[in-house]
């Protein structure tokens, strides 16, 4: 199992009961809100974990924060994965979100750097946004232009859809 520091209370687990307290959790790699998921998708000897940091590792009021961490690893691979569910009409603030948690939150620095200590090989970083809107590429360069961050994808889901998996 990937290290995650002090906040190993933060990882979700595979049993629903076991992750009561840890609200996003949608079984041990995956997230869920209002309608909205995402796993992570392991296979062979792939490692991974997902940390719930809105509400677990991120427990102050009023600074930006994202819904979701996966922590991927495979011999000498290694990857910190932001996740932000985020509904159709709040897109744009999802980017800010991410961003300021790449950029600013010490913990996030902290996670990444127990990974980073673990073994060989750098931290690659991605984020990605799950929502049930869309945005052009054009706007999408804009936005991460204006944040600072690159988001990888904005995966579609809604209550109906196929739950989306990121795949390294």
């Amino acid at each position: 199992m990937i290290d995650v520091g002090r906040f190993a209370g933060c990882v979700c687990q595979k049993m629903r009961s076991q992750n009561a307290e840890l609200g996003l959790c949608d079984g041990e790699f995956g997230f869920s809100e209002k309608g909205k998921k995402v796993r992570l998708e392991l296979r062979g000897d792939e490692e991974g974990v997902a940390l719930m940091l809105d509400g677990c590792v991120f427990t102050d009021d009023g600074l930006p924060r994202c819904d979701g961490l996966f922590l991927f690893q495979k011999r000498g691979k290694k990857a910190a994965i932001l996740i932000e569910l985020k509904g159709a009409w709040h897109i744009e603030e999802a980017f800010a979100q991410l961003a300021y948690v790449h950029h600013e939150r010490a913990e996030y620095a902290e996670i990444v750097g127990v990974l980073e200590r673990d073994g060989p090989g750098k931290v690659q970083h991605f984020a990605y946004i799950v929502s049930n809107g869309t945005m052009d590429k054009p706007q999408k360069e804009r936005m991460e232009e204006a944040h600072g961050i690159r988001v990888k994808e904005i995966l579609s889901c809604d209550s109906s859809s196929t739950i989306p998996s990121i795949r390294l």
